[in-house]
């Protein structure tokens, strides 16, 4: 089994999963270093095909994930991407991988219920996004707030729809369009969720988790689909 890396920023039992979150180097020469002391080697040779910036992302994804599988004692072969991009995990596990800027971070848990991770920098992104990711009904719930605080609301709320949509793809297998799903965030690092999916691909019970650590904002999320 390989061994725990310097580079993890926190380890924290969610509860959707084992998180973990690990640094990312900066230069290339210390993500090779990175990818050597913390990955299997079916992972280095994936990500040594890869260009310099997708192999750091990468790279950082996958240390967080077997991070989180070594902390949470699941012992795992390599964890390669499947025709979607999704971590191919043992049965009886499912993960998460989710990286921005300097940070990557992994979710694990044991069962058949599926989950979702995502990371966002907590702060003004370079464009509006909030025609592109919010409801009418959620534009409306934003119409009190400005400024930075307009924006980090948005972003909490990018970073949610993104955990739930990592978390529906294996159900739906297909992109799912971010006024799909409407959220709610809550005081209590809750969210109310209404899905707006087609009832022909099922009925879901969808729970979501958000936290703010750092200068970032992190949202967990776990589906499971009614027979």
């Amino acid at each position: 089994m390989v061994g725990l890396s310097p580079n993890i920023a926190f380890d924290w039992g969610l509860e959707h999963g084992r998180c973990v979150g690990v640094r990312l180097p900066d230069s290339d020469e210390a993500v090779n270093d990175l990818a050597e002391s913390a990955l299997v080697p079916e992972e280095q040779a994936f990500a040594s095909k890869l260009v310099a910036l997708r192999r750091r992302s990468w790279v950082g994804g996958r240390v967080a994930m077997r991070q989180a599988l070594t902390l949470a004692g699941i012992d795992a072969p390599a964890v390669l991407p499947d025709e979607r991009g999704a971590p191919v995990l043992p049965a009886g596990t499912v993960g998460s991988v989710s990286h921005k800027a300097a940070l990557a971070v992994a979710l694990v848990a044991r069962g058949s219920a599926r989950i979702g991770v995502d990371v966002e920098l907590d702060g003004v992104l370079r464009q509006d996004i909030s025609s592109h990711v919010l409801t009418d009904a959620e534009a409306a719930e934003l119409a009190a707030f400005v400024g930075t605080a307009r924006a980090r609301e948005v972003v909490l709320r990018f970073s949610v729809k993104e955990a739930i949509y990592k978390a529906l793809d294996p159900f739906v297998r297909r992109y799912v369009g971010f006024k799909e799903v409407s959220v709610k965030p809550l005081p209590d690092g809750r969210a109310a969720v209404a899905s707006h999916l087609p009832a022909t691909e099922g009925r879901f019970a969808i729970a979501v988790r958000w936290i703010r650590w750092e200068q970032y904002v992190l949202a967990t999320a776990r589906v499971e689909r009614f027979a």
